[in-house]
């Protein structure tokens, strides 16, 4: 029973107390007793009672009644007392309290918008004691829905004025329980494995991971009903979430369940609202035919292959919706790709803005478009990597912009983030191959020369290194402008010395080269460069044991090489750092015609890249490598420093550096330790199985195999070289990418050895 109704029933059971006395007397006075908040104005327009009035008891309950009605008071209680020959009435009222403040303090892992979106008090609202308990409860489930059992609350209430309130909920929050299991209830289409592939929430495995994450597990629940989608289960749910918490609250077992629902398959499949293209033409490009289980994902993926169709034509503002209709009796789908095709558009300008060091022109020589030409999607995308392969930018956006007075036109706009393109670095590193090393190196990446003092934003690139190590030392100058005299032909330069201590696998001597080259290229298309060298070179040996009784000083051949190289590239991968999909191919002849050798090579090198699933973390990627020479004129070989070897970080994983293809005894051809001399044929196949696990980490599986021929007649496919392995990645901000890959020879030799690890990294400073 209410406090209103209680004071009215105490009126009525105490009337007959004083009805017989005050009943009929004259009403000398109205009092109002416990009023903070709420006016006295307001209070007395709702009595009936009033001074001068003859007083009745009834007129005072229904006072009381109208009171209470209004909402402002917890209680009401009429008094009434002799004063003269007339009676004051006194009404004593007890006010609600109003929440005028809420704070939450202590909260760090869940946002205060949050918990007051789970409680019911409010400010402004009346604060009602009684509800405490409730509101505290409320947040400790709260803390335990995102894997928080282990919070406390504590709710403070503090006066802060007249029948005002301030409401703190302290918060501890403690640590989160790591996942110990997760698990599906009800799935039997798909398994709980597939289901949680791809899934960010993830059990704990011993102290790693297992972190539970509101947000990333709703996400992941909607992943799970899209699985279902690409299965045909077009009606499944999750029917509830269920968490099991330790009694220390330091682990939780995570339930899903789910109704899987009927398989559905695809009746009919059509294009609507399409006049550009017939309905065959869009038909072609999709995958999704009538007859098929209905698969989610690919429908949208058939939307996404139309839209860029028409992207590329020229309809840059196309959008493709698939509709998808379902027959719940007949258990099919009717898929509708509906089109809206928008207007073929040109480009009318090409608005560069963010570029405050790079010039104008540096950024549109790397854009596949021109002003009058219609707009391709496919170039658009193109452009983009170009743009990204230059390292000049943190970020690049492209967007267009219509004209309202020239619907045929749309303007380009290209925004771009400017980053850091002038680097001194120093640091070291290791490689299995080459040992210890320490370098320095000042490079610009978008040089240019006639912009004093700055010399930035042109578009050129200058690098001078010094590198210093257990093995090789290199100086290197090189200068390339990607446009010289304003035509599109790349104009670059090498001035370079080099030496190298060959050591293991084989091998041992020392070889320095010295010499420079000039450098031509020329962008064929957006995925196609040609480029054009000649160059020059000294090679000088030291260390040769036996001198001229070596197996080396057959092979060495003159020292000086004057040579040019031809050389071919194709590109269609979508990443040039990380690539997931796509292929590289490049195509290489050398001709040495001057100097103290002839001779000619060509090599080729593709590489293909397959991507595994939809987030792209599991890429496949083959790649095959081969290369073939001949000694030309008056030279017996290819010299030493240009012939081919096998063996090591960056052919076959598991083999020491040269330690692959022919040998021959080191003293007098007849006795003594088995040397590598080369070849003048090299095959080289990799397959490699990568995941990225994350932004920084990678890992991969590998099969390496392949052969060095002293020359092209001595093939034998018996004599190929094999190696499986596994590797590790890391791609460290500010110190650069980390490989170790760990290789097992299937096939060695007797003095090859059972395995071999390879590092390659370095450190910035």
């Amino acid at each position: 029973m209410g406090r209103g109704a209680s004071c009215i029933l105490f009126i009525l059971a105490s009337a007959s107390a004083y009805a017989q006395e005050y009943e009929g007397k004259s009403i000398k006075e109205v009092r109002l007793e416990g009023l903070e908040r709420v006016s006295e104005q307001l209070v007395r327009s709702q009595l009936e009672v009033q001074a001068g009035n003859t007083f009745s008891q009834l007129a005072v309950s229904r006072d009381i009644r109208r009171l209470y009605d209004t909402t402002f008071f917890n209680s009401i209680k009429g008094d009434v007392e002799m004063s003269g020959d007339g009676v004051v009435v006194t009404y004593i009222v007890e006010e609600k309290r109003v929440i005028s403040e809420i704070k939450i303090i202590g909260n760090d892992k869940i946002k205060s918008r949050t918990i007051r979106t789970a409680t019911t008090w409010k400010e402004g609202d009346t604060f009602v004691e009684e509800g405490y308990e409730e509101e505290r409860a409320a947040v400790l489930k709260l803390y335990q829905s995102k894997g928080m059992p282990n919070a406390a609350v504590d709710i403070v209430v503090e006066e802060v004025g007249p029948s005002r309130v301030r409401i703190t909920y302290m918060i501890t929050e403690g640590k989160k329980a790591k996942i110990s299991s997760l698990s599906f209830e009800g799935n039997d289409r798909l398994s709980d494995r597939k289901l949680k592939k791809g899934m960010e929430t993830k059990r704990r495995w011993w102290f790693l991971g297992g972190k539970y994450d509101e947000s990333k597990f709703e996400t992941d629940l909607t992943k799970v009903i899209d699985k279902y989608g690409d299965v045909g289960r077009m009606e499944a749910e999750i029917t509830g979430t269920e968490m099991t918490y330790s009694p220390s609250g330091k682990s939780v077992d995570i339930k899903v369940s789910v109704v899987e629902g009927p398989e559905y398959t695809v009746a009919t499949v059509e294009p609507g609202n399409n006049k550009v293209y017939d309905d065959d033409e869009i038909m072609d490009i999709t995958k999704t035919k009538p007859g098929e289980v209905h698969n989610k994902s690919q429908v949208n993926t058939d939307a996404e292959t139309i839209r860029k169709g028409y992207e590329s034509s020229g309809y840059i503002n196309a959008n493709v919706e698939p509709q998808v209709t379902l027959n719940k009796e007949e258990k099919t789908t009717h898929v509708v790709q509906q089109v809206q095709e928008g207007d073929l558009k040109y480009v009318k300008e090409i608005n560069i803005t963010g570029n405050d060091i790079t010039r104008d022109d540096v950024v549109r020589r790397e854009i596949f478009l021109n002003p009058g030409e219609r707009f391709d999607g496919g170039l658009l995308e193109a452009s983009h990597r170009r743009l990204e392969s230059t390292e000049y930018y943190d970020a690049i956006r492209f967007s267009t912009q219509d004209i309202p007075e020239d619907p045929r036109h749309s303007d380009l706009l290209v925004d771009v983030d400017e980053g850091k393109t002038g680097f001194f670095n120093f640091g070291a590193g290791y490689n299995t191959d080459e040992g210890f090393g320490g370098y320095t190196e000042l490079k610009f990446n978008n040089f240019d020369i006639k912009n004093w003092p700055t010399f930035q934003g042109g578009g050129q690139q200058l690098r001078l290194k010094l590198a210093l190590g257990q093995r090789r030392d290199e100086y290197t100058l090189s200068f390339s402008d990607p446009e010289i005299f304003g035509y599109p032909l790349l104009f670059g330069f090498d001035i370079f010395n080099e030496s190298y201590d060959y050591e293991g696998g084989g091998t041992d001597y020392s070889e320095e080269t010295s010499g420079a080259r000039v450098r031509f290229g020329k962008v064929l298309s957006p995925y196609n460069t040609a480029r054009a060298s000649l160059g020059y070179s000294s090679v000088n040996y030291s260390d040769l044991k036996y001198g001229r009784f070596s197996p080396y000083d057959e092979y060495i051949g003159g020292d000086t090489t004057i040579s040019t190289i031809w050389g071919f590239n194709r590109s269609t991968v979508d990443s040039n750092r990380d690539p997931s999909t796509g292929a590289r191919h490049d195509f290489q002849i050398e001709w040495a015609f001057g100097g103290d050798n002839e001779f000619w090579k060509f090599d080729h090198d593709s590489t293909w890249f397959f991507s595994l699933d939809e987030q792209k973390k599991l890429v496949f990627s083959v790649r095959s490598r081969q290369g073939i020479g001949s000694a030309m004129g008056g030279s017996e070989h290819i010299p030493l420093a240009n012939r081919y070897f096998a063996g090591g970080s960056t052919t076959i994983r598991g083999f020491d550096a040269r330690d692959v293809g022919p040998k021959e005894p080191e003293l007098f051809g007849l006795f003594g330790d088995d040397v590598a001399v080369g070849g003048e044929l090299r095959l080289l196949n990799t397959l490699e199985l990568k995941y990225k696990a994350s932004k920084f980490f990678r890992t991969y599986l590998f099969m390496d195999s392949g052969g060095v021929w002293l020359e092209p007649s001595d093939f034998d496919p018996g004599d190929m070289k094999y190696s499986v392995g596994l590797g590790l990645g890391f791609d460290v901000p500010f110190m650069g990418p980390i490989r170790l890959d760990y290789g097992v020879p299937l096939n060695p030799d007797d003095d090859q050895g059972s395995g071999k690890f390879h590092l390659q990294g370095g450190f910035r400073f």
